[in-house]
């Protein structure tokens, strides 16, 4: 009889703003999110004309999200386990960000978390999305996102004084 392959369990899979760790290890994992906006401009300060003539400056703000962390917690994982992190169009099944990860551990009945930073999410049409921990070839879980397209700042400005 030969050496049963396990496949590691996923016990957690978040998306968050930053993941700290404290003086005992602990993880602190601080703006968790499930959503992203985005806009297709590329020009965030506008300059524009009251009607009273004074100029006015807009600047658009919550368009960039910076690099979020994911925060992975993973048992029965046997040593050199390779996984992939990968980013997920759902509504295309487009695979449009990868990462590779090998995980180093002394033995499969530990808890193994893993903070990987990642870049800033390519988010450019609205839609469905996932983050998921591949191992093997088979998604061992997922976080959804949702993406919505912020309105244009000229759209915005209507009915603005």
């Amino acid at each position: 009889m030969g050496i049963r392959r396990v496949k590691p369990v996923l016990q957690a899979l978040v998306l968050a703003e930053r993941v700290y760790t404290d003086i005992t290890g602990k993880k602190i994992i601080a703006g968790t999110f499930n959503r992203v906006q985005f806009t297709r401009t590329t020009q965030f300060v506008q300059e524009r004309q009251s009607p009273s003539g004074e100029t006015k400056y807009f600047v658009r703000g919550g368009v960039h999200g910076g690099s979020p962390y994911a925060y992975i917690s993973l048992t029965d994982v046997v040593d050199n386990t390779q996984l992939t992190l990968q980013f997920v169009n759902l509504t295309k099944n487009v695979v449009i960000l990868e990462q590779q990860l090998t995980v180093q551990c002394d033995g499969r009945l530990q808890t193994i978390e893993i903070v990987a930073p990642l870049p800033p999410l390519p988010v450019c049409e609205a839609g469905v999305y996932a983050f998921e921990v591949v191992c093997e070839e088979a998604i061992l879980g997922s976080h959804r996102v949702i993406a919505e397209e912020l309105q244009d700042p000229e759209e915005l400005s209507h009915g603005d004084s």
